[in-house]
């Protein structure tokens, strides 16, 4: 490889064996190639190179083949569940520096490089934690969702939650050296250098990559959606939190088993980040509790923004020294990711609903200051010395610096240029804000508390005006309308009653809120049209359940011959109507457009995410969803095996192998 620099400071780098010149000032807006500065290009020049399996081909770039091959893991980005779990292989133990977590951001151990990922400009890019310079924009997969740093500061490991796939980055020259397939929905990654754990949030499961030979090493099966994940300083230890029910599990990375499990309250939620004490004692966990048995909700009685605080020792939820947020500090929504001080003393937390960063003094758990950031932070790290703090706000592509002594911003770096329409960018930005009057009242409730990233909280309120709801996620809410239970939202800009009436904020359209069913929001709002944007551009995650397609077929037929396409006709898998399917309470319903237990037909797309099920979340499976009420109870028609494919063809879906039933 040959390098050469210009008089202009440009750097091409050429490969002898292809002929061909990469110039890396050369930018490509659909791949977001970004320009290194011309020291890390140095930096680059002087290195070998590199030893992985190829560096992966993006739009712009030729990619540069590495003389040894090496092999891609055994995974596959659409596993079978009932894929056997690899034999285990007992990892040796890592001394690092400090404990490691999962993050939207991160300081090398080092303390010279800031790596940030961009969710919707999938890539992740490079800061000088120094200066504060923009190295590298380096495109990786579809939606990467957190980072981790080799001990050596040489390589980023990239949980790319959209394309199941994990990016390999070597940051000293700039570039992804390969992707390796992981399972459903990858969220969380850390590494001690020689292996990558990966939190596998669609399949239930851990998975151990060798980062030497590129081989999976083993599954492990966890908890339901695992998330959150933070490495021991001894690397003897994975601590696993779990998104919608607030359990850890822990990890013995000696034996590649489960070691124990904690919950940290049946109330908890939005479980998707834990850190680690530097002493190693404790773990803090941002969540948010949900009063779901309250029937008089008021906006400050509705959801609880926390830190929880486990003893490690003990596997104990430490309850007195839990950190309340509203009290502690003053009222945030959805306190994200938190970074710790490296004397354990002081804790630096970032709220991505309310855009703030809340500074705990650990020993009266009290506010030290409050800081504005950027729009929904959901990363911070702070310097190995101590010195800063790194605010990673994914909405508005920047970074916000944070001078630890002063306790305030004292710069703002621009890190990507989100590709999304100003619209659907304006909607996201609503969807995810807490912004108060307009929102919600202090800061309390964002859309996405009970709808993170489209979802749904797997909750069932008891105290909704309509009576008991169970939260529906928003998967391709757009081309299923009506919404609500009771199907009396006919248009997506009815939100701006849920704003007014559930959040408790002013709307986003001066006055009174129109009938749901009466004349149209649309329109009256540039900022309630971008929210309805935003709303019609959540999409339905592929399902991990489409591995045996005998048997999905069998399933297929049966979904037919039982007469379930009737009501869930596809290629939607609803029929836009309302039924009464046996399974509401006359007594409990209340909906003032007189639906009584007449009930919205949902459809069951990426219906396998999506449990409970019913308007009142009472099957918690799809087992007993077709044991249940009037119309849904097919169990004395069918044998075992039958039910067994019917709801392996349900949990396929969106994929329904290409025909109707």
């Amino acid at each position: 490889m040959r390098c050469t620099v210009d008089g202009w400071n440009r750097v091409a780098i050429t490969v002898p064996q292809q002929g061909e010149t990469v110039n890396l000032n050369q930018t490509s807006k659909a791949a977001r190639i970004a320009l290194a500065l011309p020291a890390l290009l140095l930096a680059a020049c002087a290195a070998q190179a590199p030893t992985d399996a190829h560096s992966q081909a993006t739009s712009g770039a030729t990619a540069v083949e590495a003389s040894t091959p090496v092999p891609e893991p055994a995974a596959l980005a659409i596993i079978s569940p009932e894929a056997a779990v690899s034999a285990v292989r007992p990892t040796s133990a890592v001394l690092l520096s400090r404990p490691i977590s999962a993050a939207a951001v991160s300081v090398s151990p080092d303390g010279r490089l800031v790596v940030a990922v961009n969710p919707d400009s999938d890539s992740i890019t490079l800061v000088d934690a120094i200066t504060l310079a923009v190295l590298a924009e380096i495109p990786v997969g579809d939606n990467p969702r957190t980072l981790s740093l080799t001990p050596d500061s040489k390589k980023a490991l990239v949980a790319n939650h959209g394309s199941a796939t994990l990016s390999k980055v070597d940051l000293s020259q700039a570039v992804e050296f390969t992707q390796y397939p992981v399972g459903s929905m990858p969220y969380g990654v850390v590494t001690d250098g020689v292996h990558a754990f990966v939190t596998e949030f669609g399949l239930g499961t851990l998975s151990i990559i060798d980062l030497m030979t590129g081989e999976l090493s083993t599954r492990i099966p966890v908890d339901a959606f695992p998330s959150g994940l933070a490495l021991s300083r001894d690397g003897q230890r994975l601590l696993v939190t779990h998104f919608f029910t607030g359990r850890l599990t822990v990890i013995d990375l000696q034996t590649s088993t489960v070691r124990g499990t904690a919950s940290t309250g049946a109330d908890t939620n939005l479980s998707q980040f834990i850190a680690i004490a530097p002493d190693g004692t404790k773990a803090y966990l941002p969540q948010t509790r949900s009063n779901i048995t309250n029937t008089a909700l008021l906006f400050d009685t509705t959801v609880f923004p926390v830190v929880n605080v486990l003893d490690l020792a003990k596997l104990q939820l430490l309850v007195r020294e839990r950190i309340t947020l509203d009290t502690a500090d003053e009222p945030v929504n959805m306190p994200f990711a938190v970074a710790l001080s490296p004397d354990g003393k002081t804790l630096y937390l970032a709220n991505a609903g309310s855009d703030d960063v809340s500074v705990i003094d650990l020993s009266t758990n009290r506010k030290l200051a409050h800081l504005a950031v950027g729009a929904n932070p959901r990363g911070i790290a702070i310097t190995p010395d101590g010195s800063r703090i790194f605010v990673n706000n994914v909405l508005d592509g920047t970074l916000s610096v944070i001078d630890a002594e002063t306790l305030t911003v004292t710069d703002t770096v621009l890190i990507t240029d989100i590709p999304l329409t100003p619209p659907v960018l304006l909607g996201k930005k609503l969807f995810n804000s807490a912004a108060e009057p307009a929102l919600t009242t202090d800061n309390w409730i964002s859309c996405a508390t009970c709808h993170f990233d489209g979802t749904m909280d797997a909750r069932t309120w008891l105290g909704f005006p309509d009576g008991p709801r169970n939260t529906p996620s928003l998967f391709g809410v757009a081309q299923t309308l009506p919404i609500h239970w009771s199907g009396d939202f006919n248009e997506l800009q009815d939100v701006e009653i849920t704003i007014k009436e559930i959040q408790f904020g002013n709307g986003l359209v001066a006055g009174k809120a129109h009938d749901s069913l009466g004349p149209p929001h649309a329109g009256l709002s540039e900022e309630l049209d971008a929210l309805a944007t935003y709303l019609a551009s959540i999409e339905i995650p592929l399902s991990p359940y489409g591995g045996d397609r005998e048997t999905i077929g069998r399933g297929r037929s049966l979904f037919a011959t039982l007469g379930c396409h009737t009501c869930h006709t596809p290629p939607l898998y609803t029929d836009l109507q309302l039924h009464d399917v046996g399974t509401g309470d006359p007594t409990n319903e209340k909906n003032s457009h007189g639906r009584g237990t007449n009930f919205d037909t949902p459809s069951l797309r990426g219906i396998w995410l999506t449990a409970p099920y019913f308007h009142d979340g009472s099957a918690a499976t799809l087992h007993q969803v077709l044991r249940a009420g009037t119309t849904h109870n097919v169990s004395d028609n069918i044998d075992d095996s039958e039910l067994k494919a019917l709801i392996d063809f349900m949990r396929a879906l969106p994929d329904d192998n290409g025909g109707p039933p």
